[in-house]
């Protein structure tokens, strides 16, 4: 792994409790809406990188049955605590402890920035391999950077890759997805330096 990567996932160690705390009202609630339309209610969907279980709650009250993961320790700690009946567990991403088509639904905002660029498309086509059918959804920060130091508060310094919205939809048609959509949104922060791409994707059972 990446020792950029390494120091990203200590800061979330060092913060899983404040992150958790920090961002549970900041949440991509539209985005969850429409994932939810997207899978169908009682869909089986996966969480890919939850940090402190972040999203669990929305997307199960949104009607899907959710298993979710990080490779942050202390973050799992807390998702395990707050989500104690089994649906949170921790992986790495990249290597999905998961049989060929298992979801209905791939829940990815903010997680696949944190590999280097020549990783990210391995990664997609591990998160196709478990996908059965339905969408893909993730998250980047706009921009063009490889591992670059950003701020993510109240983590502090850590390390994602930025893409353009050509790139991520190149991505996500090479790895097979299909009515390929990306939308440019503003930072959730109103920071007027950081800009975000939705990245969406749809895979025919």
């Amino acid at each position: 792994m990446d020792r950029r990567s390494q120091l990203s996932i200590a800061a979330y160690d060092a913060a899983a409790a404040d992150y958790q705390e920090f961002w549970r009202t900041r949440r991509p609630l539209d985005a969850v809406r429409k994932f939810r339309g997207l899978v169908g209610s009682g869909g089986r969907v996966l969480d890919v990188a939850s940090g402190p279980a972040l999203d669990v709650r929305l997307l199960r009250d949104a009607g899907l049955h959710v298993i979710a993961g990080d490779i942050s320790h202390e973050s799992m700690r807390i998702g395990k605590t707050l989500f104690p009946k089994g649906c949170v567990a921790r992986w790495d991403y990249r290597r999905l402890p998961f049989a060929e088509g298992t979801f209905d639904g791939i829940w990815a905002p903010a997680a696949l920035q944190h590999l280097p660029l020549g990783a990210i498309r391995p990664a997609l086509e591990e998160l196709r391999r478990v996908h059965r059918g339905g969408p893909l959804f993730c998250s980047f920060r706009e921009g063009r950077g490889d591992l670059e130091a950003v701020d993510d508060p109240p983590a502090g310094t850590v390390y994602v890759s930025t893409v353009t919205a050509d790139e991520l939809k190149a991505l996500l048609l090479a790895a097979g997805y299909t009515e390929v959509e990306v939308e440019p949104r503003p930072d959730p922060l109103e920071r007027s330096d950081v800009s975000w791409l939705y990245g969406w994707g749809r895979l025919r059972a």
